[in-house]
């Protein structure tokens, strides 16, 4: 199951500015305006098939010399100026593709050759363009199996009514080692906030994410108008982030020849992604108040003293804290107890281990117990795996 997409493919230098001249071209045709990105200036931007989940990029990047070494290849030109590397990039919503103004579900395995296809037929103006002239190099601009992969993103929707009391509880969540909260700027404050209805985590190289979101409420804020707000009701969406670190990681770990695409939407990688940074972050141990999490802990096997006195305090820290994480930079001072880090991160095991999350739910919140969203993950793999 998965989502958003980007892919690749290099272009030989003196075969980037026809290609950029023949999408200026189409982008006039269809009367869509073009421009460069105002986060990243190596990209200029053409949303003309914006429509079918397409969003086209070209890159021309001046690489380090660190890379000189490493700068034969497809796609990279060497002048007085420097070393530059020229590709086509493109980010894909695959369902949007194959299902027009389908931003709710999600895409599997099995929707592949429609993908291929309709990618095909959606550029087909571009590669007939390009056929056209004589070039460098031979492009298949509508030919899926031509690219690489730079980012994949698994997703799940998980439903359930109480979104806003399991977000809640999803904030207080663990974050794993690596990975950091990102925030975004408070306008008000001019300070570092945590994002609104998210909670979302990356590696500090950048090369995972994990964004825990409510759906309806990205959709309001992305899609104010779209006509079908409703489908988005009741929806937390669970995506991991695969960014060009982990997909190369993965093309190395699986033994791919390239990072093609089809190798990316399988669904038993899919799950094992998806349930793999779940229980990192989130745990399958369902959730209770601090008082039934204590007695549910201490009554689980024998302990002795000292280790009921230590998971008293981690389960009492994590909830005055409201995050385990928090919790765990309180009790080893911000990480340099190392033996504190360790001690820590056994009494979250133990509690763990009696099907208690160590994340408890608040008195004044009226509930004494809340499963574990895990289940209901299950049947939506179910659903989504079914045969028709």
């Amino acid at each position: 199951m998965y989502h958003t997409a980007l892919l690749f493919q290099p272009i030989h230098a003196l075969d980037f500015p026809k290609v950029s001249s023949y999408l200026a071209a189409l982008s006039k045709e269809k009367k869509s305006r073009h421009f460069p990105d105002t986060l990243c200036p190596d990209l200029h931007i053409y949303p003309l098939y914006d429509k079918y989940g397409i969003i086209i990029m070209l890159r021309r990047t001046r690489l380090k010399d660190s890379n000189r070494a490493n700068s034969n290849g497809r796609g990279v030109e060497v002048d007085s100026q420097g070393i530059y590397y020229h590709a086509i990039e493109i980010r894909l919503n695959p369902k949007v593709l194959i299902q027009e103004n389908e931003y709710v579900k999600v895409a599997r395995a099995s929707d592949y050759n429609d993908i291929r296809g309709q990618f095909k037929k959606v550029l087909k103006p571009i590669q007939k363009l390009f056929e056209g002239n004589p070039s460098h190099e031979i492009y298949r601009f509508n030919e899926l199996s031509e690219y690489q992969v730079k980012r994949f993103d698994y997703c799940i929707n998980i439903r359930t009514e109480l979104h806003e009391v399991y977000m809640g509880l999803i904030k207080r969540a663990d974050v794993p080692a690596r990975f950091i909260v990102m925030s975004e700027l408070d306008e008000k404050t001019g300070r570092r906030k945590s994002y609104d209805q998210s909670f979302y985590l990356q590696t500090k190289k950048h090369s995972v994410g994990i964004n825990f979101y409510n759906k309806q409420y990205q959709m309001y804020k992305d899609f104010e108008d779209y006509e079908r707000l409703e489908d988005a009701c009741n929806i937390i969406r669970l995506e991991i982030q695969c960014l060009a670190g982990k997909t190369n990681s993965m093309k190395q770990k699986h033994e791919w020849k390239y990072r093609d695409f089809i190798n990316f939407a399988n669904d038993d990688i899919s799950r094992k992604m998806i349930y793999d940074y779940y229980e990192k972050t989130v745990g399958f141990e369902d959730y209770y108040t601090l008082e039934e999490a204590k007695r549910r802990v201490l009554s689980f096997k024998v302990h002795r003293n000292k280790t009921k006195a230590k998971i008293v305090e981690v389960l009492e820290l994590v909830n005055q804290k409201r995050s385990i994480h928090k919790a765990r930079l309180e009790y080893s001072d911000e990480l340099s107890d190392k033996k504190a880090v360790t001690e820590f991160n056994s009494v979250i095991k133990i509690i763990k281990k009696s099907g208690t999350n160590p994340v408890t739910i608040p008195v004044n919140w009226g509930y004494s117990h809340i499963p574990n969203l895990v289940e209901e993950m299950d049947k939506e793999f179910t659903q989504l795996l079914r045969v028709v």
